[in-house]
């Protein structure tokens, strides 16, 4: 078969599509090393999962908190000295999504602060962990 002028005009969008696609690739992963770290925290049967959170001071975080409890309202309360502090509640089922800096290094408890009447407290049941939050220079 003999070639025409047009085999090069189909290659050309082909190259085209090959750079824009490096390109995109370069800055997706320039993009990613900025990106805020997600952290997964399931809420269930009275317990966080983890239970341990470890940070630098001032990371920026996004806590995404899933209640995977079928009926059972979960909550989750941070409190840090001299911080506003978090504290969201999570219906069964649902995810809520938190962003925040994690304070000055230290250590702080987090909980869940549903009650029933004349029950325990989830947090009396066990549904507690704790933040780690290191020097933000540590390594």
């Amino acid at each position: 078969m003999k070639s025409t002028g047009n085999h090069k005009a189909r290659k050309t969008p082909c190259f085209s599509g090959t750079v824009i696609m490096v390109l995109f690739l370069v800055c997706g992963v320039a993009y990613g090393a900025d990106a805020v770290r997600v952290i997964a925290v399931g809420m269930g049967d009275y317990r966080f999962q983890p239970d341990v959170l470890e940070l630098h001071a001032g990371e920026p975080v996004r806590l995404e908190l899933t209640n995977t409890d079928g009926m059972t309202p979960h909550n989750f309360t941070l409190k840090a000295a001299g911080e506003p502090g978090l504290d969201i509640d999570v219906a069964a089922g649902e995810t809520k999504i938190v962003e925040l800096s994690a304070p000055v290094s230290g250590s702080y408890t987090f909980y869940c602060n549903k009650k029933l009447p004349f029950m325990k407290s989830h947090r009396d049941r066990g549904m507690e962990g704790v933040l780690i939050v290191v020097p933000a220079d540590a390594q």
